[in-house]
Order: structure tokens, then C-alpha cells, then sequence
């Protein structure tokens, strides 16, 4: 896969140098550095399907398993649906971690 990134002219031209003197592509050094970026980060944690969907339903929308926290059971599978629930629950979270001008702690 092709991919397109704006970096810094200047960091651009210390990897390219960099690269260069060690003989290897842009290319090989990019995908090194995602390979280390991810290897970093913790195993997501693996949850059950949401309530209410089979195995087949699941594979055909993998997508559906990232709402299981806001998608609530008899709730329908409809992409409006699921798009007011994300909102409504996106905007909780968020609404708990700012607080309010002029609220009591």
C-alpha cells in the first residue's frame, strides 16, 4: 500500500542522510519504525461479541463490535441508529472528562 505523509523538510532530510549512509531505503526505515511503534503498544483487549449478534453478523460488520459500549440490547443494527447511540455515549465521556464553567466540584 501506498501512502502519503507531510513530515518537516528538515527531519525529512536527516532520515534521508541517515538512510542513505546506512545503505537502506526510505522505505525499509518507515516500515521499521511502524513495526517498533506497534510492537510497543499493549494487546487490545478482547471483548465479546455485542449482545444479540452471531458470528456471521460479526465478520460481515466487524465495525459493530467497536460500539458495544454504547449500543444498547433490542437496539437496532440501522447505521442511524448506531450513529446517535456513538454520539450520545462519545458525548458523555467527554462531558465527564471537561469540566463546566461555573459547576461545583
Amino acid at each position: 500500500m501506498k501512502a502519503t505523509f507531510d513530515i518537516p523538510d528538515e527531519l525529512y532530510r536527516r532520515v534521508k542522510a541517515r538512510s542513505a549512509m546506512e545503505g537502506r531505503p526510505m522505505r525499509s526505515v518507515a516500515v521499521q519504525l511502524f513495526q517498533n511503534w506497534l510492537a510497543t503498544l499493549p494487546a487490545p483487549e478482547v471483548q465479546p461479541p455485542p449482545a444479540g449478534l452471531t458470528q456471521a453478523e460479526l465478520a460481515a460488520a466487524p465495525w459493530l463490535a467497536i460500539t458495544q459500549p454504547y449500543v444498547k440490547p433490542g437496539q437496532g443494527h440501522d447505521m442511524d441508529d448506531i450513529r446517535a447511540a456513538l454520539a450520545k455515549g462519545w458525548a458523555a465521556e467527554i462531558a465527564e472528562k471537561i469540566p463546566c464553567p461555573g459547576a461545583k466540584p
